[in-house]
């Protein structure tokens, strides 16, 4: 997907000026690069994020040079939903890059069936990869989980050229709940008591 770009001038009044234009102000920057500061059209630029996932890649042009670059933070209106600014990052063949790559739950597991309760609370970790091994999402299968069953950041088989940044023992993905057996435990007991 390309996103073309044109330099502009820094400043309040002139991102102000720009955003009445249909433009939105942004910034490019990356390890071999500096930072220079662009604009891109508004409705190009919603176009290409609409169709794209996060981590997805991008042609950025500007002037009479093309770059790949992914998208690293976009800045929000807090009132008019309306993108205010977009970080992108020039990307480099052989050199590695942080981002954040999101969690993906998917199937419906035992536990749950069981009345257990699905407990997510990181919905997203760091990783470093090459810019051809960006993953777009991290998914997790739940299906044959349990109650107490836990999925931590080290459990995690990380596709070839990506290396996990943020802690390994946080924990990603739990079945919380009473265990079928505990329950039919505390039957067998209220039993023998009544005999």
């Amino acid at each position: 997907m390309l996103i073309t770009a044109q330099k502009r001038d820094i400043g309040t009044k002139a991102a102000k000026k720009l955003r009445r234009e249909g433009k939105i102000p942004a910034v490019i920057y990356g390890a071999d690069f500096g930072s220079e500061h662009i604009a891109v059209d508004r409705s190009e630029f919603m176009a290409a994020i609409r169709r794209s996932r996060r981590n997805d890649r991008f042609e950025l042009k500007l002037d009479n040079e093309e770059f790949k670059v992914i998208v690293k933070e976009i800045q929000w209106h807090p009132v008019k939903e309306e993108v205010e600014h977009v970080d992108f990052y020039k990307l480099t063949e052989g050199r590695p890059v942080t981002v954040d790559v999101p969690v993906r739950v998917v199937g419906e597991s035992k536990g749950v069936k069981m009345g257990g309760d699905l407990y997510q609370p990181r919905k997203r970790i760091t990783v470093e990869a090459l810019p051809e091994a960006i993953p777009n999402e991290i998914e997790i299968d739940v299906t044959n989980l349990q109650i107490g069953d836990v999925v931590h950041v080290f459990d995690l088989d990380m596709p070839e050229g990506v290396r996990v940044k943020s802690s390994k023992n946080f924990t990603l993905v739990a079945i919380l709940g009473k265990a079928l057996e505990e329950t039919e435990e505390g039957e067998e007991e209220e039993i023998e008591e009544e005999s």
